[in-house]
């Protein structure tokens, strides 16, 4: 998703949020103001009574008549509930129950809907005193409006709504970011294949040249033919252009073997480890049958996966030696098991939750790419897993890739 249109629903949803809470503050306010203008008229006409040295009896009995009036109004309006017991806790009237005891209320007449109120009863004195009138021998407990109960939890909502909001726009900014990162790591590598295109198609002519002369005298027997080695890796670079070139892309699968690609490596690695792993000495074995089964694959790039995993051994056993292991596992529901397992000191512990995120590298010199790419391969282009295992000693990666449909 692109970064402005994340930015802009972003925006709308805070926005839509803060003007729920413009509207719901001033709903608040237009109902405290109409309370207020309630007990003012309520106060003005008690005070038109106190003030009055020698009140009219009826008039007295029509402004008290009025007060109730307006009081009860007020009640009803704001449905607060009300319960009167007698000094001993008998029930005596009761209006307005919440929704969760009115059934009680509609059937006082039996034991069980009493008990249930006179439970409710318990919880408003918890919350609040009742109010005493010894004369009349008359207790009068009373809640809190319902509407006030409901709308206690709306600021919490808004809060709850605006902090998923900025978490969600943050993870869509992060998710943005990410792919457009991604989308220029593609376009570095098809442009770099690009580049490499000229001066490879000039070292195969060179190649062709150097073939048809005769080998010189000082060659000794047994030794590797160097024109050979050199061909065999411009053929290496140019797998590696076709390789960047399918980065980005969604590459063809057909059935590819995975013991033809592991020992195709170990031949090419094995004719350099002399030069790749200085002073030390490091064996690849092999245990991958070569009748097993073929996995749904492009040939480029699994080899590149496993190159690269077999190329991070060799980087970490470089001066103490030592042995990779490529193992075929077995099946696995739809997939087909296989383990590249090295000697090497394994890999700390604080980057083994993040080792495929791209930068996160454990050599000095690393560019923290290649076990990125090499997820993304086997996850994203070929529809398998890979991950790291816990081991004592040395690093083990599981691969696993769909197993290809015979046809009958």
């Amino acid at each position: 998703m692109n970064r402005r249109v994340t930015a802009l629903i972003v925006a709308v949803l805070i926005t839509g949020v803060l003007t729920s809470f413009i509207v719901f503050t001033r709903q608040q306010a237009q109902i405290l103001r109409r309370d207020a203008q309630v007990f003012e008229r309520v106060n003005a006409m008690m005070f038109s009574i106190t003030a009055n040295p020698d009140p009219d009896l009826t008039l007295r009995d029509s402004v008290m008549a009025a007060v109730q009036g307006q009081l009860l109004a007020e009640l009803q309006r704001m449905r607060i509930p009300v319960v009167t017991t007698d000094t001993l806790g008998n029930l005596g009237t009761w209006a307005f129950l919440p929704d969760r005891v009115a059934d009680a209320g509609a059937n006082a007449t039996t034991p069980e809907g009493r008990r249930e109120i006179e439970a409710y009863v318990e919880e408003l004195d918890r919350s609040r005193d009742h109010l005493d009138f010894p004369e009349m021998n008359l207790h009068v407990h009373y809640g809190e409006p319902v509407f006030l109960a409901r709308q206690r939890w709306i600021p919490w909502l808004q809060i709850s709504a605006l902090l998923a909001i900025l978490s969600g726009g943050a993870w869509l900014l992060i998710t943005s970011f990410r792919s457009e990162r991604e989308r220029i790591w593609s376009a570095m590598a098809r442009e770099s294949a690009h580049q490499m295109g000229t001066p490879l198609s000039s070292l195969v002519g060179w190649l062709e040249v150097l073939e048809t002369r005769e080998p010189p005298d000082s060659a000794s027997p047994g030794e590797p033919d160097l024109v050979d080695e050199m061909a065999s890796d411009v053929q290496r670079l140019q797998k590696v252009s076709r390789r960047f070139e399918l980065i980005g892309r969604k590459p063809k699968l057909e059935p590819i073997s995975v013991h033809d690609i592991v020992d195709t490596l170990r031949r090419y690695f094995e004719t350099r480890l002399p030069s790749l792993s200085v002073h030390s000495s490091i064996q690849i074995n092999i245990d991958v049958e070569a009748d097993a089964p073929p996995v749904m694959g492009n040939e480029t790039l699994l080899e590149w996966d496993f190159e690269n995993l077999i190329k991070n051994s060799i980087d970490a056993m470089t001066g103490t030696g030592g042995t990779i292991a490529i193992t075929y596992l077995g099946p696995n529901g739809r997939n087909l098991g296989f383990r590249v397992r090295d000697d090497g000191p394994g890999v700390p512990v604080k980057v083994r939750d993040k080792l495929f995120d791209i930068g996160v590298t454990t050599k000095e010199w690393g560019w923290g790419v290649g076990l990125s790419l090499t997820k993304r391969i086997v996850e994203d282009m070929h529809g398998g897993s890979i991950q790291l295992e816990e081991t004592a000693t040395g690093a083990s990666f599981r691969v696993e890739l769909p197993r290809a449909r015979v046809k009958k």
